[in-house]
């Protein structure tokens, strides 16, 4: 859409030109000006208008667009024994998070406690199955446990804490996105 009111925009601007020139050649230079030079005028206008009009909206979407990755999550960090709320951007790889079900899930992490704890894991794998998921036991975690939450996975059952295990590029999802 843009590249059509760009094309016309060009359009107009040498309709004004010719315009312009027949107006000079036709009535004299100064006389000539008139018509081609008040089409200039209102184009101009237009043009500006336009185009302040599309900045603005290209900062109000980049503003929605930045503020829908922004998600709160109930983390203990280290040793404190507080509940702290902060921006899943900020977790690194050991903080204990905090989930209810309709949460989706902020990074990649192991479940270390949850009832009925099922994940809706299809915006990653593209398999619309819920998995259900099992807290970790002493003997580890092996590749396909069921304990594993992927980050972006949707918690559809249950509530839990889990531990962070890989945020960003090297959780599944930024992998997955940086190969893209």
């Amino acid at each position: 859409m843009e590249n059509f009111k760009d094309t016309i925009n060009i359009i107009l601007l040498v309709a004004a030109i010719v315009s312009l020139a027949i107006g000079i050649l036709k009535n004299g230079f100064p006389d000539g000006l008139i018509n081609g030079a008040s089409i200039l005028v209102a184009l101009t206008i237009i043009i500006v208008v336009s185009s302040g009009n599309n900045y603005i909206s290209e900062l109000r979407l980049a503003k929605i667009v930045a503020g829908a990755n922004v998600q709160e999550v109930k983390v203990l960090r280290g040793s404190a024994t507080e509940i702290l709320t902060i921006d899943s951007r900020d977790l690194v790889v050991g903080d204990i998070i905090k989930f209810n079900m309709g949460e989706k899930m902020p990074a990649d992490c192991l479940l270390i406690s949850g009832q009925d704890v099922k994940t809706d894991e299809s915006e990653l794998t593209g398999e619309p199955d819920q998995k259900e998921k099992e807290t970790v036991t002493e003997e580890g975690a092996k590749v396909g446990d069921a304990c594993y939450i992927l980050g972006k996975s949707l918690c559809v059952g249950g509530s839990g804490s889990a531990v962070i295990i890989a945020v960003g590029d090297y959780s599944v999802s930024g992998i997955i996105e940086s190969k893209s």
